[in-house]
């Protein structure tokens, strides 16, 4: 069963092994490395951003890699395998390097800060912080920070979703730290709420079969626009009969005595 110590022993050649080939694979834009214990022997993996600078001529760099971790770090039979990043701009360790090595050429640290930023956040991330801490520019160290969007730094969204690489690069006025944290795009952060809004009613229309016949107007012929153009009384004899007719629904009904009364009226005069 293995104990404290012998976890502590692995975790420290790991450590070891990885600053080793972070130094050795620098220009080859290194990301990482994976170790597997295997019947045949030791599995390592390399990730790197460029394959050929990282195998070398003839393959010079891995059979010079394989003999240091065999000698100096005992692994067991070494079996190095090459693999390339397919996405590097999602790497913080390898934009880290890329940052280190453009400051080693002389570039100006904002330039190419904001160069990094920009083609991070092009590939879709959520957010990227770059920290750059030394001397800069003068003989007084201070620190540089750059953030585009968001980047969790705190609570499981940053365990899961922000990388975290660091690099340094020698000038002339001495050694600079770089830090970088990419979180990626498809982060799920607790605050990102999806409502989904419920499908509203809407009137069925029924199709039974049946055709509306569209109502026929009857064309006017010009003979009879004639004969009305020939009485242009017409109009003012009609609303005459319209006003007659109203004034006798407006009069009231007799009553039946008044009748009576008239009959009574007629019979005397006969007498």
């Amino acid at each position: 069963m293995p104990t404290t110590k012998d976890y502590l022993l692995k975790k420290y050649q790991r450590n070891a092994i990885d600053e080793y080939l972070a130094e050795e694979l620098k220009n080859a834009e290194y990301g990482g490395v994976e170790l597997r214990r295997t019947p045949l022997g030791d599995r390592v993996i390399l990730r790197v951003g460029r394959v050929g600078l990282a195998i070398g001529g003839r393959g010079r760099n891995i059979h010079r890699i394989t003999e240091a971790l065999r000698e100096q770090y005992d692994l067991d039979n070494p079996q190095i395998e090459v693999t390339e990043v397919e996405n590097p701009e999602l790497d913080a360790r390898i934009m880290a390097f890329r940052l280190a090595s453009s400051l080693e050429r002389g570039r100006h640290f904002r330039r190419s800060a904001h160069g990094i930023i920009r083609r991070i956040m092009s590939i879709g991330s959520k957010g990227v912080e770059i920290k750059i801490s030394g001397k800069i520019t003068s003989q007084r160290a201070r620190v540089e920070t750059f953030r585009a969007g968001f980047v969790a730094k705190a609570g499981d969204p940053a365990e899961r979703y922000v990388d975290i690489g660091k690099a340094t690069a020698l000038i002339r006025r001495g050694l600079i730290g770089i830090q970088v944290r990419i979180m990626r795009g498809d982060a799920i952060l607790p605050d990102d709420i999806s409502i989904e809004a419920e499908p509203t009613s809407t009137s069925m229309i029924v199709d039974t079969g049946i055709e509306e016949e569209p109502e026929i107007i009857e064309e006017v012929s010009e003979e009879v626009i004639e004969e009305l153009e020939e009485f242009p009384d017409i109009d003012e004899e009609l609303e005459k009969i319209t006003d007659e007719e109203s004034k006798k629904k407006k009069k009231k009904p007799k009553d039946e005595f008044e009748e009576l009364e008239e009959v009574d009226k007629v019979s005397k005069s006969k007498k």
